[in-house]
């Protein structure tokens, strides 16, 4: 089962990297975009949205439980697992079912955008699994290069093409609220635990990237002056060890139903709305 489970993860990160525009809502006066990869779409987390079934997008990913809060909002939900900030841009047409770039969601009658992006960039994130969180395959000295050496160079070029992508969103939607969401936490502060049983050096690795990974989006948008939902500052104590108050599943299967390995679960998934809608104010 775990074996399963691995492979749908490496999937989600490796797949198809854009997505078509989910069916809007019935509410029909301020379009809200959202714009991201699998930590936006929600994989594993029911609904999943049969149309477009390589994005692995849920239903009651935050997006659309931030789209039922605000009022006269017709929600455009085009995240996609696997995306990253190329094919934000460019789409993937080389497929059965062509996508096209997620900003051509984005018109001047948007008013406004989410944006969670960067963790696929070089199969950052996947590397980060792979060589640092999955047991079966995490070696000190492999976490150890990818996170000290490998991961290095990632974080600056992930900076620069986000900051483009979010000057491209405020170009195509000059009247939109845009904000760019972080990533959640994954490992605790210190420790291991049956959800995430690794080294204390490669937990301090894995820390160490997610942590770079976060601040080169914070400055991203401090660049593009706009807002930035630190996501993963906010969720404190809610890491893959946190038991009944994780927010993010760890490597190892739990329950069913509750999203992919590694990545967002229901509860997280609210608790990310809850700081966007904050974020958002009046709107």
């Amino acid at each position: 089962m775990f074996r399963g489970r691995l492979v749908m993860m490496v999937v989600v990160l490796l797949g198809l990297t854009a997505c078509t525009n989910h069916s809007p809502s019935t509410k029909v006066d301020r379009r809200y975009v959202a714009i991201g990869d699998s930590y936006v779409s929600g994989p594993g987390i029911p609904d999943q949205d049969t149309t477009v079934p390589q994005c692995v997008r849920s239903d009651r990913n935050y997006p659309h439980l931030l789209d039922a809060k605000l009022k006269r909002t017709t929600l455009v939900d085009v995240s996609c697992g696997g995306a990253n900030t190329s094919t934000v841009v460019d789409g993937l047409m080389n497929v059965g079912q062509p996508l096209p770039p997620q900003l051509d969601a984005l018109s001047p009658s948007t008013k406004l955008v989410t944006v969670g992006i960067g963790a696929n960039d070089n199969q950052l994130f996947l590397g980060l699994f792979v060589h640092c969180l999955v047991k079966t395959s995490a070696k000190e000295s492999a976490c150890r290069k990818f996170a000290d050496s490998d991961a290095t160079p990632v974080y600056p070029a992930t900076q620069h093409r986000v900051e483009a992508i979010l000057a491209d969103v405020k170009k195509r939607a000059p009247q939109a609220r845009v904000l760019l969401v972080g990533y959640l936490r994954i490992v605790p502060d210190s420790g291991e635990c049956p959800a995430l049983p690794m080294t204390e050096a490669n937990r301090a690795r894995a820390m160490k990237v997610e942590v770079a990974l976060n601040s080169a989006l914070r400055d991203a948008a401090r660049s593009a002056h706009v807002k930035f939902v630190d996501v993963r500052g906010n969720s404190h104590g809610h890491d893959a060890c946190a038991g009944k108050d994780a927010w993010v599943n760890g490597a190892v299967p739990t329950v069913a139903g509750n999203g992919a390995v590694l990545h967002p679960n229901k509860a997280g998934m609210r608790a990310v709305e809850e700081q966007v809608f904050k974020a958002v104010g009046r709107f």
